[in-house]
């Protein structure tokens, strides 16, 4: 085996751990990049011809498929903590309110945070709600809801 061949081997190496590393790292970065060049590069390193370099890609595709399946089934079991997937609830997913839960809000008065134009902030009974209205109505300015439609809530000066 020729030097040439065994830094071939080296950077082929090298290359597919690099690719691995960029599996587990958001976005497409320095160890991609360059796991994808030393990948390419081991592979005519290592090929004294045209074939030889064919049979070494599609071995070096293989591992990284097998890398990637392996390390799937080991990071979707619940003993060992996966690095890229989010393991804690998140607050405030299921606070999803319906829309026949808001009826209650019909009437209450309060008053402007913004502008309404026609979108906005509103305060009732201390709460801070986005609210609608048809028209535009100036900050601090008294208001009544008036309806519910879609989980919107839509409010008259008042």
């Amino acid at each position: 085996m020729e030097a040439i061949q065994i830094l071939g081997i080296v950077v082929l190496i090298i290359g597919i751990i690099l690719v691995g590393v960029e599996v587990y790292m958001p976005g497409f970065g320095l160890p991609g990049i360059s796991g994808t060049i030393c990948t390419v590069a081991g592979i005519f390193l290592t090929g004294r011809n045209m074939s030889e370099r064919i049979l070494v890609g599609v071995v070096a595709i293989l591992v990284i498929a097998v890398m990637l399946v392996v390390s799937i089934i080991i990071f979707n079991s619940k003993s060992i903590k996966s690095p890229i997937k989010l393991e804690t609830d998140l607050q405030g997913k299921n606070l999803f309110i319906e829309e026949k839960d808001m009826e209650y809000l019909v009437g209450k008065t309060g008053h402007a945070i913004t502008d309404l134009r026609p979108s906005g902030k509103g305060e009732f009974d201390g709460v801070k709600l986005d609210i609608l209205t048809s028209g535009y109505i100036k900050r601090g300015s008294k208001l009544v809801i008036t309806a519910i439609k879609n989980n919107k809530i839509f409010v008259e000066e008042g």
